[in-house]
Order: C-alpha cells, then sequence, then structure tokens
C-alpha cells in the first residue's frame, strides 16, 4: 500500500515535467527525428539539463548526430522543409539541390519563447541536428555559440 502511493506521488509531481518536454517540439516535424533515430546504431542524442541551461536562458536543448545515413539525412531535409515554412531563415546552404547547412528561428505570436533549428551535414556524411527553445533571440544564440569560454 505504501508503495503504490509513493509510486502514485512520483508520478503525480513527473506529470508536469513530462507534459512540459512533450509540448517542446510541438508542431514541428523535426520531433521525429529524434523520436525514430535517437536510439540508433552510430548515433549521439543530447538533452541538456535544466542546471546546464539556466545560465543563456535556453528552456530546452536537444541535439542528434548521425554518423553517414543517406535514409536519414533524406528524412532530415524533408522535416525541415516542413518546419521551416512557418520559421524565418537566418541562414540556409545548399549544394546539389540539398540542405547542407540551416538556422531556422520559429517565433509565436504573444509568446517571449523564440525556436531555434540548427542543421548542418559535414563533407564526411555526419549530420547534426540541433533544437534549442528559450527567451533568447538569435544574437544571443549566436553569442553563446560562437563565444569562447574558458573552463
Amino acid at each position: 500500500m505504501k508503495r503504490n502511493l509513493l509510486l502514485l506521488l512520483a508520478f503525480m509531481f513527473l506529470c508536469p515535467v513530462i507534459s512540459e518536454a512533450a509540448k517542446t517540439q510541438e508542431n514541428l516535424k523535426i520531433k521525429d527525428v529524434f523520436r525514430i533515430y535517437g536510439k540508433h546504431k552510430n548515433v549521439v542524442m543530447v538533452e541538456l539539463s535544466n542546471e546546464m541551461i539556466d545560465m543563456y536562458d535556453i528552456t530546452f536543448y536537444r541535439s542528434i548526430t548521425i554518423k553517414n545515413d543517406p535514409e536519414a539525412l533524406e528524412f532530415i531535409r524533408k522535416c525541415l522543409e516542413a518546419d521551416q515554412k512557418n520559421a524565418r531563415k537566418i541562414k540556409e546552404v545548399t549544394d546539389d539541390g540539398g540542405i547542407i547547412s540551416a538556422y531556422y528561428q520559429i517565433s509565436e505570436k504573444d509568446s517571449p519563447v523564440n525556436r531555434f533549428i540548427l542543421f548542418k551535414v559535414n563533407q564526411k556524411g555526419v549530420i547534426t541536428l540541433i533544437y534549442i527553445e528559450g527567451e533568447l533571440d538569435s544574437d544571443d544564440l549566436i553569442t553563446i555559440l560562437f563565444t569562447k569560454k574558458d573552463l
């Protein structure tokens, strides 16, 4: 009985956390990339904890790196094509008709939260897709990405 009560309490406390994570990436096709490829071989997926991202006004960070998978690359490009319709293109580079690098910002009306999608495929076929959500703007994100930090 005590064990069931503890499980019920734990579930009640975790529901808001699960609910918030479910809202993240809502209405974006790239969420399927993380869901489908996240546990595949030759894939590294990272989701940063709150402690790591609080200092940057980021509320959610997730990245995935996929090594040389043409099928995944084609799928990701289709997802990006769908998601960029509602985004502001900050940067997009194509080669032979396919996106090789992209940086999109998705803003929602009456919300201080911005969503960013960053994508790159290198010459060796390594694919990197990053999703960031928070109250930072595009300039803040560029500063974070390109400022060296001394550890």
